[in-house]
């Protein structure tokens, strides 16, 4: 793919070939939006924006035709670009991919009403099969069906998203800045002001509205990549063998849940105690 990327940015023509290309090919749209990505961080939205612009129509044919994916995560992706490229600060276009996924969270139920609904319908079959002993627990739980699956779908759009801006970044890390990509992710770090409320959210989402719960699965989305950066750089720090990163990953993929709310609360505790530096420092006082 880096080949693809750096054929990209030898022109502008090549650049929505290869953005247009790939968002027409269904299950390829994230490599578009990647490319779209690595253009607006190289040439900013004036010269990017025409190259965005012209490669969305793929994209907007699929929405037409029912699927709105390839348009939500390529215009998604481009949006956090523009803000990495003016900020140069990852974290902000993280928590910002989390103001999407509350924006999708209200808008797919629209746009995918008929799927979400057939979705829900199996989802309360087999809660009542499961739980028709326990009346009291499955009128809790009826509720939070519907709100829950439009949120696990925002946050899994988000996610998409911001893992599409970061393969835009390491792109442009690897054709014109090696080894950028890695110390910017290592770094990564949320700021409390969204930590602190993201995870008491998470925490509180049995007592809160359904609607309201419903966004805590798009709020854990940055607490997530902030968590996998965090071991991303403890391990690099602590010169660790590469080894323990294939382990986190692995855990990731076997106990899914268990590994998932580790991760979300060691980028919270991060965010109070910026546990690297502390790491630092002790490396460097030893």
């Amino acid at each position: 793919m880096k080949a693809l990327a750096r054929w990209a940015m030898d022109s502008r023509r090549n650049a929505i070939i290869a953005a247009g290309a790939c968002l027409a090919v269904p299950l390829l749209f994230w490599i578009g939006a990647a490319i779209q990505a690595l253009v607006l961080l190289r040439q900013g939205v004036r010269d990017g924006g025409q190259v965005v612009l012209w490669s969305l129509l793929p994209a907007f044919v699929w929405a037409g035709m029912g699927d709105p994916t390839p348009l939500v995560v390529a215009l998604g992706a481009s949006a956090l670009a523009i803000v990495l490229r003016q900020t140069i600060r990852l974290e902000i276009a993280v928590v910002v991919a989390a103001g999407i996924g509350i924006g999708l969270y209200l808008l797919l139920p629209l746009a995918l009403a008929d799927i979400l609904a057939l979705g829900q319908q199996g989802i309360e079959t087999t809660l009542t099969d499961s739980y028709q002993d326990d009346p009291e627990f499955l009128a809790y739980l009826m509720p939070l069906v519907g709100p829950m699956i439009a949120g696990g779908l925002a946050a899994l759009h988000s996610l998409v998203i911001i893992l599409c801006l970061l393969l835009g970044r390491y792109w442009q890390a690897v054709l014109f800045n090696p080894g950028g990509f890695g110390r910017e992710f290592k770094q990564l770090r949320l700021p409390l002001a969204y930590s602190l409320p993201a995870v008491l959210v998470s925490l509180a989402a049995g007592q809160l509205q359904p609607e309201l719960a419903g966004v805590t699965p798009v709020l854990t989305v940055p607490l997530l990549l902030a968590g996998l950066a965090l071991f991303h750089g403890a391990l690099t720090q602590l010169r660790a063998s590469p080894t323990w990163m294939v382990l986190v990953y692995l855990a990731l993929f076997l106990f899914g849940p268990y590994m998932y709310t580790l991760l979300i609360f060691g980028a919270a505790l991060d965010s109070v105690f910026n546990i690297r530096s502390r790491l630092k420092d002790t490396a460097g006082d030893d």
